[in-house]
């Protein structure tokens, strides 16, 4: 398809910088997953997944950071509200830190969590 389309050549002057999605930041000494990364391959995770309420998931995203003990290892988590992948969090015991896009949240965003979660209730068990 892509090898057909005539605007390709036009393509080949342009320097190119990087190709494809970024799955790792280097962080200092660490590699944090990327939250798109996480979206695509978060759900074949088996530990240091936090589930969040949504209003648990407002407060880390507004304040950037909660307390509490999760059932995990310190360090990246995965963070799931209504069985989405939202993103990556860093988990210190007894807090967990946000580390999401800062374009993240928009109302939109919000709907479309909350619209999730009404499908949810609506399912048959």
């Amino acid at each position: 398809m892509l090898n057909k389309d005539h605007r390709l050549p036009s393509l080949a002057s342009l320097r190119v910088q990087t190709v494809g999605l970024p799955l790792l930041r280097r962080i200092k000494a660490h590699l944090k997953p990327t939250s798109v990364a996480l979206q695509l391959f978060g759900s074949h995770a088996s530990k240091n997944v936090v589930s969040l309420e949504p209003d648990q998931l407002g407060d880390l995203a507004e304040r950037k950071e909660i307390k509490g003990e999760f059932a995990c290892s310190p360090g990246y988590v995965i963070v799931v509200t209504n069985s989405v992948i939202v993103g990556c969090a860093l988990f210190l015991p007894g807090r967990l830190i946000s580390q999401f896009p800062r374009h993240m949240f928009t109302d939109q965003t919000w709907n479309d969590l909350l619209q999730n979660k009404e499908k949810e209730k609506s399912l048959p068990r």
